[in-house]
């Protein structure tokens, strides 16, 4: 890759944070990225916890929706990056190939009006730690010079993240995530623990119940765990059914 190319995606990062006055944080690669390749959304994935993936940082209200559906089908672009260390690409959603690897994913997406995604892993080899993902209100793929960008973007993004996180939470993590977008996931992660007491369950099966009755139901994952810690939804056990039924107080 050219080293100029590295050295003007650097540069983009760096002049967001210091027009901020903060450390170089994950929003700042995700917006440097959404301005460098004229993108109507972009958002980070990480592989959390439970050892599934979910979004720290999202640009713009579709790059959030975007994020919120695919980890509530558990399944689109960003979700089969994170599954194999290799770049996703769909560059039309309307395309019967997009239709086919993700029926539910594409047809939600284009209702909110996009029309290309594309993912890339932030992967050490055979390690994946999360992925970047890239969407379009226009269909059509990106140019070379783009995909390059774009690894580049994923490959700070990686580093930021392998740089920082230790297995206990520092303030310099807090601030290369904090973002008003984690508001909303800091309440699923809670209403996940509330699920796991509600079933006597590990925390992957609380989160799996969690995110089947968003899907059910159609409604978005944040709400369903509003829901869940405000006393309106209680998860109860089914033992003829690993998705068993939510109940209204």
């Amino acid at each position: 890759m050219s080293s100029d190319r590295a050295d003007r995606v650097i540069a983009a990062i760096n002049d967001l944070a210091r027009a901020e006055g903060a450390p170089v944080a994950i929003r700042h690669v995700c917006l440097a990225c959404a301005n460098a390749l004229h993108a109507s959304g972009v958002a980070l994935y990480v592989i959390g916890d439970l050892g599934l993936g979910e979004p720290v940082h999202a640009i713009h209200p579709v790059g959030g929706q975007v994020a919120e559906l695919q980890v509530t089908l558990g399944d689109g672009p960003a979700m089969q990056a994170l599954a194999d260390p290799y770049p996703v690409a769909a560059p039309d959603l309307s395309s019967s190939q997009a239709q086919t690897d993700w029926p539910v994913f594409a047809a939600q997406a284009w209702a909110l009006g996009v029309r290309a995604v594309f993912a890339y892993p932030l992967a050490m080899g055979a390690i994946t730690v999360g992925a970047l993902e890239i969407h379009r209100a226009v269909a059509g793929g990106l140019s070379a010079a783009e995909r390059v960008d774009a690894l580049l973007f994923a490959d700070v993004a990686m580093r930021l993240i392998l740089d920082r996180v230790q297995d206990i939470p520092t303030v310099g993590e807090h601030e290369l995530f904090a973002s008003e977008f984690a508001v909303p996931w800091g309440g699923i992660h809670r209403a996940t623990g509330m699920v796991s007491v509600q079933l006597h369950s590990d925390l992957v099966t609380a989160f799996l119940r969690l995110r089947a009755h968003a899907f059910s139901t159609d409604r978005p994952l944040s709400t369903v765990a509003d829901d869940v810690i405000e006393g309106r939804l209680r998860f109860t056990p089914d033992p003829t059914d690993e998705t068993g039924p939510a109940t209204d107080p």
